[in-house]
Protein backbone atom coordinates (compact mmCIF):
# COMPACT_ATOMS: atom_id res chain seq x y z
CA UNK A 1 0.00 0.00 0.00
CA UNK A 2 1.33 3.45 -0.87
CA UNK A 3 2.07 6.32 1.47
CA UNK A 4 -0.89 8.17 -0.07
CA UNK A 5 -3.41 5.43 0.69
CA UNK A 6 -1.97 4.96 4.18
CA UNK A 7 -2.37 8.66 4.87
CA UNK A 8 -5.96 8.67 3.59
CA UNK A 9 -6.73 5.64 5.75
CA UNK A 10 -5.44 7.48 8.82
CA UNK A 11 -7.57 10.54 8.02
CA UNK A 12 -10.83 9.05 6.76
CA UNK A 13 -10.51 5.26 6.97
CA UNK A 14 -13.56 5.08 9.21
CA UNK A 15 -15.74 6.83 6.62
CA UNK A 16 -14.66 5.61 3.18
CA UNK A 17 -13.12 2.63 1.47
CA UNK A 18 -9.86 3.40 -0.30
CA UNK A 19 -9.14 1.37 -3.41
CA UNK A 20 -5.58 1.57 -4.78
CA UNK A 21 -5.38 0.82 -8.50
CA UNK A 22 -2.22 0.87 -10.59
CA UNK A 23 -2.31 2.06 -14.20
CA UNK A 24 -1.66 -1.54 -15.22
CA UNK A 25 -4.92 -2.67 -13.66
CA UNK A 26 -7.10 0.16 -15.02
CA UNK A 27 -7.95 -1.81 -18.17
CA UNK A 28 -9.43 -4.61 -16.04
CA UNK A 29 -10.82 -2.58 -13.13
CA UNK A 30 -14.07 -0.63 -13.29
CA UNK A 31 -14.21 2.98 -12.18
CA UNK A 32 -17.82 3.78 -11.28
CA UNK A 33 -19.42 7.15 -11.88
CA UNK A 34 -19.90 7.69 -8.15
CA UNK A 35 -16.23 7.25 -7.29
CA UNK A 36 -13.71 9.97 -6.63
CA UNK A 37 -10.32 9.36 -8.26
CA UNK A 38 -7.09 10.75 -6.86
CA UNK A 39 -4.17 10.94 -9.30
CA UNK A 40 -0.71 11.28 -7.73
CA UNK A 41 0.64 13.45 -10.57
CA UNK A 42 -0.67 15.44 -13.52
CA UNK A 43 2.01 13.61 -15.51
CA UNK A 44 -0.16 10.44 -15.35
CA UNK A 45 -3.37 12.09 -16.53
CA UNK A 46 -2.86 11.27 -20.26
CA UNK A 47 -2.66 7.56 -19.38
CA UNK A 48 -5.55 7.59 -16.92
CA UNK A 49 -8.19 9.74 -18.65
CA UNK A 50 -9.26 7.12 -21.26
CA UNK A 51 -10.30 4.78 -18.42
CA UNK A 52 -12.40 7.31 -16.47
CA UNK A 53 -16.17 7.55 -16.97
CA UNK A 54 -17.41 10.91 -18.19
CA UNK A 55 -18.03 13.29 -15.31
CA UNK A 56 -16.16 11.27 -12.68
CA UNK A 57 -14.56 13.46 -9.99
CA UNK A 58 -10.78 13.52 -10.53
CA UNK A 59 -8.32 15.23 -8.16
CA UNK A 60 -4.62 15.73 -8.88
CA UNK A 61 -2.66 15.40 -5.65
CA UNK A 62 -0.40 18.13 -4.37
CA UNK A 63 2.44 16.95 -2.14
CA UNK A 64 3.83 18.32 1.09
CA UNK A 65 6.60 17.43 3.52
CA UNK A 66 6.10 15.51 6.75
CA UNK A 67 7.49 17.96 9.28
CA UNK A 68 7.29 15.37 12.05
CA UNK A 69 10.41 13.85 10.43
CA UNK A 70 12.40 17.10 10.41
CA UNK A 71 13.77 17.23 13.94
CA UNK A 72 17.34 16.57 12.84
CA UNK A 73 17.14 19.15 10.05
CA UNK A 74 15.67 21.81 12.34
CA UNK A 75 18.37 21.12 14.94
CA UNK A 76 21.27 21.46 12.48
CA UNK A 77 21.88 25.17 12.95
CA UNK A 78 21.49 27.80 10.26
CA UNK A 79 23.09 28.59 6.92
CA UNK A 80 23.94 25.01 5.91
CA UNK A 81 24.52 24.04 2.27
CA UNK A 82 22.13 21.17 1.60
CA UNK A 83 21.92 18.86 -1.42
CA UNK A 84 18.34 17.68 -2.04
CA UNK A 85 17.86 14.27 -3.68
CA UNK A 86 14.55 12.93 -4.99
CA UNK A 87 13.40 10.47 -7.68
CA UNK A 88 12.62 12.88 -10.54
CA UNK A 89 13.77 16.37 -11.48
CA UNK A 90 10.23 17.70 -10.99
CA UNK A 91 9.93 16.12 -7.53
CA UNK A 92 13.40 17.35 -6.57
CA UNK A 93 12.54 20.91 -7.59
CA UNK A 94 9.23 20.69 -5.68
CA UNK A 95 11.02 19.44 -2.56
CA UNK A 96 13.58 22.25 -2.80
CA UNK A 97 10.79 24.81 -3.17
CA UNK A 98 8.93 23.40 -0.14
CA UNK A 99 12.07 23.40 2.01
CA UNK A 100 12.96 26.97 1.00
CA UNK A 101 9.43 28.07 1.84
CA UNK A 102 9.23 26.49 5.30
CA UNK A 103 12.78 25.74 6.55
CA UNK A 104 14.23 28.91 5.07
CA UNK A 105 17.38 29.06 7.24
CA UNK A 106 19.50 26.98 4.79
CA UNK A 107 20.79 27.00 1.21
CA UNK A 108 19.31 24.22 -0.93
CA UNK A 109 20.67 22.69 -4.13
CA UNK A 110 18.71 20.28 -6.37
CA UNK A 111 20.68 17.13 -7.19
CA UNK A 112 21.04 16.29 -10.88
CA UNK A 113 22.79 12.94 -11.56
CA UNK A 114 24.31 14.34 -14.76
CA UNK A 115 25.83 17.48 -13.24
CA UNK A 116 28.66 18.12 -10.75
CA UNK A 117 27.65 18.39 -7.10
CA UNK A 118 28.09 21.96 -5.78
CA UNK A 119 31.12 22.60 -3.59
CA UNK A 120 31.08 22.59 0.21
CA UNK A 121 27.87 20.61 0.73
CA UNK A 122 27.27 20.09 4.47
CA UNK A 123 24.78 17.24 4.16
CA UNK A 124 22.11 15.66 1.98
CA UNK A 125 18.35 15.77 2.56
CA UNK A 126 16.11 13.22 0.83
CA UNK A 127 12.39 12.42 1.18
CA UNK A 128 12.72 8.64 1.41
CA UNK A 129 15.13 8.14 -1.51
CA UNK A 130 18.34 7.08 0.25
CA UNK A 131 19.20 4.64 -2.54
CA UNK A 132 19.52 7.58 -4.97
CA UNK A 133 21.97 9.58 -2.84
CA UNK A 134 25.36 9.80 -4.63
CA UNK A 135 28.23 7.84 -3.16
CA UNK A 136 30.48 9.72 -0.76
CA UNK A 137 31.05 10.57 2.89
CA UNK A 138 28.27 13.16 3.11
CA UNK A 139 25.80 12.91 5.99
CA UNK A 140 22.24 12.04 4.92
CA UNK A 141 19.04 13.22 6.60
CA UNK A 142 16.00 11.26 5.45
CA UNK A 143 12.84 13.28 6.08
CA UNK A 144 10.52 10.50 4.87
CA UNK A 145 8.36 10.31 1.78
CA UNK A 146 6.30 13.31 0.77
CA UNK A 147 2.67 13.15 1.79
CA UNK A 148 -0.59 14.72 0.61
CA UNK A 149 -0.78 18.44 1.31
CA UNK A 150 -3.45 19.75 3.65
CA UNK A 151 -4.94 21.59 0.66
CA UNK A 152 -5.43 18.30 -1.21
CA UNK A 153 -6.91 16.59 1.85
CA UNK A 154 -9.48 19.39 2.14
CA UNK A 155 -10.31 19.02 -1.56
CA UNK A 156 -10.77 15.25 -1.20
CA UNK A 157 -12.98 15.46 1.87
CA UNK A 158 -15.13 18.12 0.22
CA UNK A 159 -15.51 15.97 -2.93
CA UNK A 160 -16.56 13.00 -0.78
CA UNK A 161 -19.06 15.09 1.13
CA UNK A 162 -17.38 14.59 4.49
CA UNK A 163 -18.20 17.73 6.40
CA UNK A 164 -15.55 17.66 9.10
CA UNK A 165 -15.11 20.75 11.22
CA UNK A 166 -11.81 22.51 10.50
CA UNK A 167 -10.28 21.59 13.84
CA UNK A 168 -11.18 17.91 13.27
CA UNK A 169 -9.57 17.99 9.83
CA UNK A 170 -6.41 19.57 11.24
CA UNK A 171 -6.25 17.04 14.08
CA UNK A 172 -6.73 14.09 11.73
CA UNK A 173 -4.13 15.48 9.36
CA UNK A 174 -1.62 15.86 12.21
CA UNK A 175 -2.45 12.30 13.31
CA UNK A 176 -1.56 11.06 9.81
CA UNK A 177 1.81 12.86 9.90
CA UNK A 178 2.69 11.20 13.21
CA UNK A 179 1.50 7.78 12.00
CA UNK A 180 3.57 8.08 8.82
CA UNK A 181 6.69 9.52 10.44
CA UNK A 182 9.79 7.82 9.07
CA UNK A 183 7.54 5.56 7.00
CA UNK A 184 9.46 3.73 4.30
CA UNK A 185 8.33 1.49 1.48
CA UNK A 186 10.05 0.16 -1.62
CA UNK A 187 7.30 1.12 -3.94
CA UNK A 188 5.69 4.42 -3.21
CA UNK A 189 3.16 5.61 -5.73
CA UNK A 190 -0.11 3.93 -6.65
CA UNK A 191 -1.52 5.27 -9.88
CA UNK A 192 -5.12 5.95 -8.89
CA UNK A 193 -7.29 5.72 -5.84
CA UNK A 194 -11.07 5.30 -5.78
CA UNK A 195 -13.70 5.47 -3.04
CA UNK A 196 -16.82 3.36 -2.74
CA UNK A 197 -19.50 3.56 -0.09
CA UNK A 198 -20.11 -0.21 -0.05
CA UNK A 199 -18.09 -3.42 -0.39
CA UNK A 200 -18.99 -3.77 -4.05
CA UNK A 201 -15.54 -3.46 -5.61
CA UNK A 202 -13.27 -6.35 -6.48
CA UNK A 203 -15.92 -9.12 -6.47
CA UNK A 204 -14.40 -10.57 -9.62
CA UNK A 205 -10.87 -11.88 -10.06
CA UNK A 206 -9.72 -10.46 -13.37
CA UNK A 207 -6.48 -12.39 -13.94
CA UNK A 208 -5.90 -15.94 -15.11
CA UNK A 209 -2.79 -18.12 -15.27
CA UNK A 210 -2.48 -17.36 -18.99
CA UNK A 211 -2.12 -13.66 -18.11
CA UNK A 212 1.07 -14.34 -16.13
CA UNK A 213 4.27 -13.78 -18.16
CA UNK A 214 6.37 -16.89 -17.61
CA UNK A 215 9.22 -17.35 -20.09
CA UNK A 216 11.69 -17.92 -17.25
CA UNK A 217 12.06 -21.28 -15.56
CA UNK A 218 11.55 -19.59 -12.19
CA UNK A 219 8.06 -18.39 -13.13
CA UNK A 220 7.20 -21.64 -14.91
CA UNK A 221 7.94 -23.43 -11.64
CA UNK A 222 5.73 -20.98 -9.74
CA UNK A 223 2.81 -21.53 -12.11
CA UNK A 224 3.23 -25.30 -11.96
CA UNK A 225 2.97 -25.20 -8.15
CA UNK A 226 0.19 -22.60 -8.11
CA UNK A 227 -1.98 -24.61 -10.49
CA UNK A 228 -1.77 -27.62 -8.18
CA UNK A 229 -2.60 -25.51 -5.12
CA UNK A 230 -5.53 -23.88 -6.92
CA UNK A 231 -7.38 -27.21 -7.20
CA UNK A 232 -7.59 -27.62 -3.42
CA UNK A 233 -9.94 -25.96 -0.94
CA UNK A 234 -7.13 -25.32 1.54
CA UNK A 235 -5.60 -21.93 2.40
CA UNK A 236 -2.71 -20.80 0.19
CA UNK A 237 -0.02 -18.38 1.30
CA UNK A 238 1.80 -16.36 -1.37
CA UNK A 239 5.15 -14.95 -0.32
CA UNK A 240 7.42 -12.58 -2.26
CA UNK A 241 9.09 -9.20 -2.31
CA UNK A 242 7.10 -6.01 -2.83
CA UNK A 243 5.87 -5.64 -6.40
CA UNK A 244 6.44 -9.23 -7.57
CA UNK A 245 2.83 -9.84 -8.63
CA UNK A 246 1.32 -11.64 -5.64
CA UNK A 247 -2.11 -10.07 -6.13
CA UNK A 248 -2.23 -11.18 -9.77
CA UNK A 249 -1.25 -14.73 -8.83
CA UNK A 250 -3.91 -14.84 -6.09
CA UNK A 251 -6.61 -13.93 -8.63
CA UNK A 252 -5.31 -16.55 -11.06
CA UNK A 253 -5.48 -19.21 -8.32
CA UNK A 254 -9.10 -18.27 -7.59
CA UNK A 255 -10.03 -18.44 -11.28
CA UNK A 256 -8.65 -21.99 -11.52
CA UNK A 257 -10.16 -23.21 -8.23
CA UNK A 258 -13.29 -25.15 -7.28
CA UNK A 259 -14.88 -21.87 -6.06
CA UNK A 260 -14.15 -19.84 -9.21
CA UNK A 261 -17.87 -19.27 -9.74
CA UNK A 262 -18.07 -17.51 -6.38
CA UNK A 263 -17.01 -13.95 -5.49
CA UNK A 264 -13.39 -12.85 -5.09
CA UNK A 265 -12.72 -10.21 -2.45
CA UNK A 266 -9.47 -8.84 -1.08
CA UNK A 267 -8.40 -6.68 1.83
CA UNK A 268 -5.01 -5.18 2.63
CA UNK A 269 -4.15 -5.26 6.32
CA UNK A 270 -1.54 -2.49 6.12
CA UNK A 271 -2.33 0.95 7.58
CA UNK A 272 -5.80 0.02 8.79
CA UNK A 273 -6.70 0.63 12.44
CA UNK A 274 -7.58 -2.56 14.29
CA UNK A 275 -11.23 -1.57 14.77
CA UNK A 276 -11.63 -0.82 11.05
CA UNK A 277 -10.05 -4.16 10.11
CA UNK A 278 -12.32 -5.98 12.53
CA UNK A 279 -15.47 -4.37 11.11
CA UNK A 280 -14.41 -4.98 7.50
CA UNK A 281 -13.55 -8.65 8.06
CA UNK A 282 -16.35 -9.72 10.38
CA UNK A 283 -19.09 -7.13 9.87
CA UNK A 284 -21.17 -5.23 12.42
CA UNK A 285 -24.38 -6.02 14.28
CA UNK A 286 -25.72 -3.07 16.23
CA UNK A 287 -29.21 -2.13 17.43
CA UNK A 288 -30.85 -4.50 15.00
CA UNK A 289 -28.85 -3.23 12.03
CA UNK A 290 -26.53 -5.66 10.26
CA UNK A 291 -23.61 -4.72 8.04
CA UNK A 292 -21.94 -7.86 6.62
CA UNK A 293 -18.17 -8.14 6.55
CA UNK A 294 -15.89 -9.58 3.90
CA UNK A 295 -16.18 -13.13 5.20
CA UNK A 296 -19.92 -13.05 4.53
CA UNK A 297 -19.61 -11.18 1.24
CA UNK A 298 -17.03 -13.70 0.01
CA UNK A 299 -19.17 -16.69 1.01
CA UNK A 300 -18.84 -19.43 -1.58
CA UNK A 301 -15.76 -17.83 -3.06
CA UNK A 302 -12.30 -16.55 -2.13
CA UNK A 303 -11.13 -13.96 0.38
CA UNK A 304 -7.56 -12.74 -0.20
CA UNK A 305 -5.99 -11.16 2.89
CA UNK A 306 -3.01 -9.15 1.69
CA UNK A 307 -0.06 -8.27 3.94
CA UNK A 308 -1.30 -10.72 6.55
CA UNK A 309 1.84 -9.95 8.57
CA UNK A 310 0.27 -6.54 9.34
CA UNK A 311 -2.80 -8.11 10.93
CA UNK A 312 -2.75 -7.11 14.62
CA UNK A 313 -2.12 -9.98 17.02
CA UNK A 314 -5.40 -9.13 18.74
CA UNK A 315 -7.28 -10.15 15.56
CA UNK A 316 -5.16 -13.16 14.64
CA UNK A 317 -6.91 -15.43 17.14
CA UNK A 318 -10.32 -14.37 15.91
CA UNK A 319 -9.27 -15.02 12.30
CA UNK A 320 -7.97 -18.49 13.18
CA UNK A 321 -11.22 -19.31 14.97
CA UNK A 322 -13.24 -18.29 11.93
CA UNK A 323 -11.09 -20.42 9.63
CA UNK A 324 -11.14 -23.52 11.83
CA UNK A 325 -14.83 -23.37 12.79
CA UNK A 326 -16.16 -22.11 9.46
CA UNK A 327 -18.23 -19.42 11.16
CA UNK A 328 -17.89 -15.84 12.37
CA UNK A 329 -19.59 -13.64 14.94
CA UNK A 330 -20.15 -10.07 13.81
CA UNK A 331 -18.72 -7.25 15.89
CA UNK A 332 -21.37 -6.39 18.45
CA UNK A 333 -23.32 -9.57 17.71
CA UNK A 334 -23.74 -12.91 19.50
CA UNK A 335 -25.07 -15.36 16.91
CA UNK A 336 -22.56 -17.44 14.90
CA UNK A 337 -22.86 -17.00 11.12
CA UNK A 338 -21.67 -19.94 8.97
CA UNK A 339 -19.24 -19.03 6.17
CA UNK A 340 -17.63 -21.15 3.47
CA UNK A 341 -14.67 -19.19 2.16
CA UNK A 342 -11.41 -20.21 0.50
CA UNK A 343 -8.57 -18.13 2.02
CA UNK A 344 -5.50 -16.82 0.19
CA UNK A 345 -2.98 -14.75 2.14
CA UNK A 346 0.05 -12.77 0.99
CA UNK A 347 3.08 -11.20 2.64
CA UNK A 348 6.35 -9.66 1.53
CA UNK A 349 8.22 -10.76 4.63
CA UNK A 350 8.89 -14.18 6.09
CA UNK A 351 6.02 -15.13 8.42
CA UNK A 352 8.21 -17.64 10.24
CA UNK A 353 10.50 -14.80 11.31
CA UNK A 354 7.46 -12.88 12.55
CA UNK A 355 6.39 -15.98 14.46
CA UNK A 356 9.82 -16.34 16.07
CA UNK A 357 9.56 -12.72 17.27
CA UNK A 358 6.06 -13.37 18.72
CA UNK A 359 4.51 -10.98 16.19
CA UNK A 360 2.54 -13.76 14.51
CA UNK A 361 0.66 -16.58 16.22
CA UNK A 362 2.22 -20.02 15.76
CA UNK A 363 -1.12 -21.78 15.38
CA UNK A 364 -2.25 -19.33 12.68
CA UNK A 365 1.13 -19.60 10.92
CA UNK A 366 0.91 -23.40 10.72
CA UNK A 367 -2.69 -23.19 9.50
CA UNK A 368 -1.94 -20.68 6.72
CA UNK A 369 1.57 -21.63 5.63
CA UNK A 370 1.08 -25.33 4.94
CA UNK A 371 0.66 -24.55 1.23
CA UNK A 372 3.09 -21.78 0.30
CA UNK A 373 3.94 -20.37 -3.11
CA UNK A 374 6.95 -18.03 -3.39
CA UNK A 375 7.00 -15.49 -6.23
CA UNK A 376 10.56 -14.71 -7.41
CA UNK A 377 11.97 -11.20 -7.66
CA UNK A 378 12.45 -9.70 -11.12
CA UNK A 379 16.21 -10.24 -10.82
CA UNK A 380 15.58 -14.01 -10.69
CA UNK A 381 13.40 -14.06 -13.81
CA UNK A 382 15.22 -11.83 -16.28
CA UNK A 383 14.07 -13.97 -19.21
CA UNK A 384 10.69 -12.33 -18.60
CA UNK A 385 12.10 -8.80 -18.71
CA UNK A 386 11.48 -7.95 -22.38
CA UNK A 387 8.20 -9.89 -22.65
CA UNK A 388 6.91 -7.92 -19.65
CA UNK A 389 7.84 -4.61 -21.29
CA UNK A 390 6.20 -5.64 -24.57
CA UNK A 391 3.03 -6.72 -22.79
CA UNK A 392 2.82 -3.44 -20.87
CA UNK A 393 3.26 -1.37 -24.03
CA UNK A 394 0.85 -3.34 -26.18
CA UNK A 395 -1.92 -4.20 -23.71
CA UNK A 396 -1.93 -1.99 -20.62
CA UNK A 397 -0.53 1.27 -22.00
CA UNK A 398 -1.70 1.08 -25.62
CA UNK A 399 1.72 2.22 -26.85
CA UNK A 400 2.67 -0.56 -29.26
CA UNK A 401 4.25 2.16 -31.42
CA UNK A 402 6.89 2.96 -28.77
CA UNK A 403 10.36 1.60 -29.59
CA UNK A 404 12.83 0.79 -26.81
CA UNK A 405 16.09 -0.18 -28.56
CA UNK A 406 18.05 -3.24 -27.45
CA UNK A 407 20.89 -1.13 -26.02
CA UNK A 408 18.40 0.66 -23.74
CA UNK A 409 16.88 -2.70 -22.73
CA UNK A 410 20.37 -3.91 -21.77
CA UNK A 411 20.89 -0.70 -19.82
CA UNK A 412 17.62 -1.23 -17.94
CA UNK A 413 18.57 -4.79 -17.10
CA UNK A 414 21.52 -3.50 -15.08
CA UNK A 415 19.23 -1.57 -12.76
CA UNK A 416 18.43 -3.70 -9.64
CA UNK A 417 14.61 -3.16 -9.72
CA UNK A 418 13.92 -3.25 -5.96
CA UNK A 419 10.22 -2.69 -6.71
CA UNK A 420 10.22 -5.66 -9.11
CA UNK A 421 7.62 -5.97 -11.89
CA UNK A 422 5.47 -3.21 -10.40
CA UNK A 423 8.39 -0.78 -10.54
CA UNK A 424 9.19 -1.91 -14.08
CA UNK A 425 5.63 -1.15 -15.11
CA UNK A 426 5.84 2.32 -13.58
CA UNK A 427 9.11 3.00 -15.40
CA UNK A 428 7.58 1.89 -18.72
CA UNK A 429 4.49 4.00 -17.95
CA UNK A 430 6.75 7.01 -17.45
CA UNK A 431 8.37 6.45 -20.83
CA UNK A 432 4.96 5.95 -22.46
CA UNK A 433 3.80 9.32 -21.09
CA UNK A 434 6.65 11.15 -22.85
CA UNK A 435 4.92 10.76 -26.24
CA UNK A 436 8.24 9.90 -27.89
CA UNK A 437 8.52 7.33 -30.68
CA UNK A 438 11.96 6.00 -29.73
CA UNK A 439 13.35 5.86 -26.19
CA UNK A 440 17.05 6.49 -25.58
CA UNK A 441 18.99 6.66 -22.32
CA UNK A 442 18.08 10.34 -21.86
CA UNK A 443 14.40 9.44 -21.54
CA UNK A 444 14.81 6.96 -18.69
CA UNK A 445 13.29 7.93 -15.33
CA UNK A 446 15.50 10.38 -13.44
CA UNK A 447 16.18 8.10 -10.47
CA UNK A 448 17.06 5.12 -12.68
CA UNK A 449 19.60 7.20 -14.60
CA UNK A 450 21.13 8.33 -11.31
CA UNK A 451 21.41 4.78 -10.01
CA UNK A 452 22.89 3.49 -13.27
CA UNK A 453 25.51 6.22 -13.28
CA UNK A 454 26.69 4.93 -9.91
CA UNK A 455 26.85 1.30 -11.10
CA UNK A 456 30.51 0.33 -11.32
CA UNK A 457 30.22 -2.40 -13.95
CA UNK A 458 27.90 -0.47 -16.26
CA UNK A 459 29.10 -0.38 -19.89
CA UNK A 460 29.57 3.22 -20.94
CA UNK A 461 26.72 4.38 -23.12
CA UNK A 462 27.78 7.95 -23.81
CA UNK A 463 29.27 8.47 -27.28
CA UNK A 464 32.44 10.43 -27.92
CA UNK A 465 33.58 10.88 -31.51
CA UNK A 466 37.22 11.04 -32.53
CA UNK A 467 37.13 14.80 -33.05
CA UNK A 468 35.97 15.45 -29.47
CA UNK A 469 38.53 12.97 -28.15
CA UNK A 470 41.36 14.69 -30.05
CA UNK A 471 40.21 18.11 -28.83
CA UNK A 472 40.40 16.92 -25.23
CA UNK A 473 43.88 15.48 -25.79
CA UNK A 474 44.98 18.76 -27.38
CA UNK A 475 43.63 20.79 -24.44
CA UNK A 476 45.37 18.55 -21.91
CA UNK A 477 48.68 18.52 -23.83
CA UNK A 478 48.68 22.31 -23.89
CA UNK A 479 49.63 21.92 -20.23
CA UNK A 480 52.11 19.13 -21.06
CA UNK A 481 50.87 16.26 -18.86
CA UNK A 482 48.65 13.80 -20.80
CA UNK A 483 50.12 10.67 -19.14
CA UNK A 484 49.79 12.19 -15.68
CA UNK A 485 46.18 13.16 -16.41
CA UNK A 486 45.37 9.63 -17.52
CA UNK A 487 46.91 8.31 -14.31
CA UNK A 488 44.72 10.71 -12.31
CA UNK A 489 41.60 9.53 -14.14
CA UNK A 490 42.58 5.89 -13.47
CA UNK A 491 42.84 6.67 -9.75
CA UNK A 492 39.30 8.07 -9.75
CA UNK A 493 37.92 5.13 -11.74
CA UNK A 494 39.32 2.84 -9.06
CA UNK A 495 37.76 5.08 -6.41
CA UNK A 496 34.36 4.81 -8.07
CA UNK A 497 34.58 1.02 -8.06
CA UNK A 498 35.25 1.21 -4.32
CA UNK A 499 32.48 3.82 -3.83
CA UNK A 500 35.05 6.38 -2.67
CA UNK A 501 35.60 10.05 -3.45
CA UNK A 502 39.09 11.45 -2.93
CA UNK A 503 40.72 14.63 -1.69
CA UNK A 504 44.09 15.80 -3.08
CA UNK A 505 46.19 14.15 -0.37
CA UNK A 506 44.74 10.74 -1.08
CA UNK A 507 45.15 11.24 -4.85
CA UNK A 508 48.83 12.14 -4.40
CA UNK A 509 49.35 9.01 -2.30
CA UNK A 510 47.66 6.75 -4.87
CA UNK A 511 49.58 8.39 -7.74
CA UNK A 512 52.82 7.78 -5.88
CA UNK A 513 51.98 4.07 -5.85
CA UNK A 514 51.76 4.34 -9.64
CA UNK A 515 55.21 6.04 -9.58
CA UNK A 516 53.69 9.37 -10.60
CA UNK A 517 55.15 12.04 -8.31
CA UNK A 518 53.38 15.41 -8.21
CA UNK A 519 53.62 18.33 -5.84
CA UNK A 520 50.43 19.65 -4.31
CA UNK A 521 50.52 22.67 -6.64
CA UNK A 522 51.06 20.47 -9.72
CA UNK A 523 48.18 18.19 -8.77
CA UNK A 524 45.89 21.13 -8.09
CA UNK A 525 46.63 22.56 -11.57
CA UNK A 526 45.93 19.23 -13.27
CA UNK A 527 42.70 18.72 -11.36
CA UNK A 528 41.55 22.20 -12.33
CA UNK A 529 42.11 21.49 -16.01
CA UNK A 530 40.33 18.11 -15.84
CA UNK A 531 37.46 19.79 -14.02
CA UNK A 532 37.24 22.54 -16.66
CA UNK A 533 37.04 19.85 -19.33
CA UNK A 534 34.24 18.12 -17.33
CA UNK A 535 36.32 14.95 -17.00
CA UNK A 536 36.25 15.22 -13.20
CA UNK A 537 33.72 16.50 -10.69
CA UNK A 538 35.97 18.46 -8.33
CA UNK A 539 34.36 19.26 -4.97
CA UNK A 540 35.84 20.90 -1.95
CA UNK A 541 35.82 19.68 1.65
CA UNK A 542 34.41 16.34 2.75
CA UNK A 543 32.60 15.67 -0.51
CA UNK A 544 35.86 14.90 -2.32
CA UNK A 545 36.30 14.51 -6.09
CA UNK A 546 34.92 11.85 -8.45
CA UNK A 547 35.31 11.01 -12.12
CA UNK A 548 32.51 12.13 -14.43
CA UNK A 549 30.80 9.96 -17.02
CA UNK A 550 32.59 11.97 -19.70
CA UNK A 551 35.88 11.24 -17.96
CA UNK A 552 35.16 7.50 -17.91
CA UNK A 553 34.32 7.53 -21.63
CA UNK A 554 37.46 9.49 -22.49
CA UNK A 555 39.70 7.19 -20.46
CA UNK A 556 38.11 4.07 -21.89
CA UNK A 557 38.51 5.38 -25.47
CA UNK A 558 42.22 6.02 -24.94
CA UNK A 559 42.75 2.67 -23.24
CA UNK A 560 41.10 0.84 -26.12
CA UNK A 561 43.11 2.88 -28.62
CA UNK A 562 46.34 1.96 -26.82
CA UNK A 563 45.34 -1.69 -26.36
CA UNK A 564 44.85 -1.38 -22.57
CA UNK A 565 41.86 -3.26 -21.06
Amino acid sequence: MSIISKQLAEIAGDQVRIRPISVKHLAKETIAEGETVLVPSSFLLPLIRPFLPQGVACIVAKRGLNFVNMRELLASGKGKNILVVNDTKLHTDETVAALREIVFEHNYYAYDPGSPIPEQIDFVVTPGERQLVPEGPMKVIDIGYRILSFETICEILEALGLGYELFVMVNRYMKSLVALSNESTTFKIDSTFGKRAEHTDGKTAKYYFEDVIAHSQAMKDVLRIAKKLAKTHKPVHIFGETGTGKRMLAQAIHNDSPVKAGPYLNINCAARPVDVLERELFGIEQEGRISPGLFELANGGTLCIEEIDELPVSLQGRLLQALVEGQIIRTGGHTPVPVHVRIITTSNIDLSAQMDESKFRKDLFYYLAALTCEVPSLSKRMEDFEPLINTYLQSSLQRADLVIPSEVIQLLKRYPWPGNVRELFNAVSYMACLEEKVINADFLPFYIKGRLQNTTDLPLQQEMDEHEQNELIKRIEEHGFLEESLAILEVFVQGKKQHESYGRNMVRKLLKEKKVILSEQQLRLRLEVLNELALLNVRQGRSGTTISRKGEVFLQKLQLKNGVH
